[in-house]
């Protein structure tokens, strides 16, 4: 398997002929979670899933069952395929001949896929939850048998939980009795396209359908380390324009804040083992496969993921190669700055994005950036980012940039951990040696001056300032 990649990913490197996706052609491609903007991507350029007619994916809506079995209908036939279904009979009285999803309804109806809600009718704008699309990939696009697999009765909503988690088809999705939205419905839909990829490329429906195949690409400094995804078409089968795609990964688990324990990661990716032989950490920069790593995250494991621990104030992002069983780690830092330039976003008055803004500190960085505005120029922001060498030093790459919360009032205590205001006792991450209570004072501050601290949505004080 890992020798057909590398042959792949030669060909794909000597050709040169690698495009960029992403679903950002959608007006509201900003509402997509970073978890789902590779799922949306892959599945609009094999045209299983498009838009809303208006430019908008309205990634947060619910799936219809009417639309689910579109998307079915184009895993197992393509684009064409599907298209060249017959819609002359209608299965369901609420689905007419006339009516846009006719022919994938009564093809799902027939393959055994989808059923009615009773007196002939199907309600083709009725939710549906993600148990039931879950169903639906598994006796499809996966090929299980309902009844074989307990699918059917009292217990089948457990019973197709257990078989998705069983077969890595929600990994970095979560699935409930509750309505699914598209985008989720997306990456569910994208996971099971590849399902059984790591044991024969050539067994997925991605292949059997659309002749696609993927293998991973490393990440750059430019790109935080962030890996990437090959999709590889063959010529006379691609669906996109070009032979091979490049679409940047996206992360299985993000956190934001707080320690991560082996354990909480080893939930977070489905209950995969991970060792140092198929993983890789970047952090401060750099990347580190056994210094300051835990051996493995493993089940009931009580070990930070770092063996000091994953500081407050970090981002954590997990990614995750199917194909070589490797994951990737990402620990992005934060630090403060002061806004210098802000190029505002241009929007429509629904809040359509229609030009990037853009964000300039004062340590010289800039990023991409669409909520701030000119108000925010002179105030002390959070910045996300890769340090140079340790935490400590500045950042080589910036991520994102987020406003806190300024709190003035009367300084009554500071320590290297902690800041009490008013009566109120901020934690202050104590590995920030130049912003905490304890150098506060050092520098010539005193009990009972009137300070501003810059306060996290965690209530963590960075900065401390008169």
């Amino acid at each position: 398997m890992k020798k057909i990649l590398a042959l792949l990913l030669a060909a794909v490197m000597v050709c040169g002929m690698i495009a960029t996706a992403s679903a950002a052609e959608f007006t509201d491609a900003g509402e997509i979670d970073v978890k789902n903007t590779e799922a949306v991507a892959v599945l609009s350029g094999l045209g299983i899933i498009g838009g809303m007619g208006d430019g908008t994916f309205q990634p947060n809506g619910t799936l219809t069952r009417a639309q689910a079995a579109k998307i079915i209908a184009y895993m197992l036939l393509g684009k064409d395929g599907a298209e060249a279904l017959p819609a002359d009979t209608a299965a369901f009285d609420d689905v007419p001949t006339s009516h846009w999803s006719c022919k994938y309804v009564n093809y799902c109806a027939e393959k055994g896929i989808v059923s009615g809600v009773g007196r002939d009718m199907f309600n083709p704008n009725g939710t549906l939850t993600g148990f039931a699309f879950g169903k639906m990939l598994l006796v499809s696009a996966a090929g299980f048998n309902a009844e074989q697999e307990g699918l059917v009765g009292s217990s089948w909503e457990s019973n197709v939980n257990k078989l998705l988690k069983s077969e890595d088809l929600i990994l970095g999705v979560t699935v409930s009795s509750d309505g699914i939205n598209r985008q989720t419905a997306c990456h569910l839909a994208l996971n099971t396209l590849f399902h059984g990829e790591a044991d024969d490329p050539y067994s997925t429906l991605a292949y059997k359908t659309f002749k696609v195949m993927r293998m991973g690409g490393k990440g750059t400094r430019e790109n935080y380390f962030r890996p990437s995804t090959i999709y590889s078409a063959e010529k006379e089968n691609a669906y996109w324009d070009g032979t091979d795609i490049t679409i940047a990964a996206s992360p299985l688990f993000v956190s934001l804040n707080g320690e991560v324990t082996g354990g909480k990661l080893y939930t977070a990716l489905n209950g995969h083992e991970v060792g140092v032989d198929n993983m890789v950490v970047y952090r401060n920069g750099n990347a580190a496969k056994t210094e300051g790593v835990v051996n493995t995250i493993a089940k009931g494991s009580a070990e930070p993921f770092e063996k000091d621990r994953v500081y407050n104030g970090t981002s954590l992002e997990a990614y995750y190669d199917a194909t070589d069983d490797f994951f990737t780690f990402i620990i992005l830092g934060r630090r403060t700055a002061t806004v210098t330039e802000v190029t505002p976003a241009v929007k429509t008055s629904d809040g359509t994005i229609l030009e990037q803004g853009q964000v300039t500190l004062d340590n010289g960085l800039s990023c991409v950036n669409n909520e701030l505005t000119a108000e925010d120029i002179g105030k002390r922001v959070f910045t996300w980012g890769v340090s140079k060498t340790s935490w400590n030093d500045e950042f080589s790459t910036l991520n994102d940039v987020t406003r806190g919360k300024t709190v003035t009032g009367t300084l009554q205590a500071a320590s290297a951990s902690s800041v009490t205001v008013d009566g109120t006792t901020y934690a202050m991450p104590k590995r920030f040696t130049k912003t905490n209570g304890q150098a506060y004072l050092e520098g010539g501050g005193a009990i009972g001056d009137t300070v501003n601290i810059l306060v996290s949505e965690y209530k963590l004080a960075y900065d401390i300032w008169q």
